[in-house]
């Protein structure tokens, strides 16, 4: 068996009833990493045979929803019933947007009063774009999702590329070297913040698209699935396991 080993927990867009939100693990011998912690992450743990204490910690690409709502969950259970701190690894700038303007309301206060972010994680800023836990290193790239909002996408071990949410990024993806990829998908016309398929068809060149695997899809996906397996390495899937 690989020494690292990358797991899609969730593979559903926001919207999604069918799947749980677009989240990941990262397994290393020693560690096992998070990458996002939306609502559904305890289910999504659950279905791998997995809880809250086999998580060492969590990388945050940014502050939506169904990439931190979990973070709450996470925090009392590792505190009250697991009696630890999670490391917590975000850039530096998206601390207030999540502490002050997400997370504070909920966990600003419990029973030993007044609370900081530190008093529920081991929070640990990224520096040089660069995570080095064990035998994983995580580089970081900044992607393009909601405009104005940090969002950044991950690297593993120079293997594994993986967008998190964002638009198409040919200037980003056509500079990286990876052997296998996961790249963010909207199945609609509509949606501003999320890469359509169309436009990953145009933008990106064959030799990449047939690297990547398509996540953060809505319900729809099956009516797609005959474009996308033309194009694509196919649709993300829950519980796909890469071993690297």
């Amino acid at each position: 068996m690989s020494d690292v080993s990358f797991t899609v927990l969730g593979c559903g867009h926001s919207e999604s009833l069918e799947h749980f939100n677009n989240n990941a693990m990262i397994r290393s011998t020693n560690h096992t990493m998070l990458i996002d912690c939306g609502h559904t992450i305890k289910h999504a743990l659950a279905a791998q045979k997995l809880t809250f204490a086999d998580i060492d910690s969590v990388f945050i690409t940014h502050v939506h929803g169904d990439h931190v709502f979990g973070l709450e969950r996470l925090a009392y259970e590792s505190k009250f019933k697991y009696n630890k701190k999670v490391t917590l690894y975000l850039h530096e700038e998206i601390k207030h947007e999540l502490w002050d303007q997400t997370l504070a309301g909920s966990l600003g206060r419990d029973s030993d009063g007044i609370n900081s972010m530190d008093d529920w994680f081991d929070v640990k800023f990224v520096e040089n774009d660069t995570i080095c836990i064990d035998k994983l290193r995580i580089n970081t790239f900044e992607v393009a999702h909601t405009p104005s909002k940090t969002t950044h996408g991950i690297l593993l071990n120079n293997r594994l590329f993986y967008s998190s949410d964002t638009t198409s990024i040919a200037d980003v993806i056509t500079d990286l070297q990876f052997d296998i990829g996961f790249h963010d998908v909207t199945l609609t016309d509509w949606n501003p913040v999320h890469a359509t398929l169309d436009s990953l068809i145009q933008d990106y060149p064959e030799s990449v698209r047939r690297k990547l695997f398509l996540m953060s899809y809505e319900d729809n996906w099956q009516a797609h699935l005959e474009k996308v397996e033309k194009y694509f390495k196919g649709f993300a899937y829950q519980g796909q396991t890469i071993n690297l």
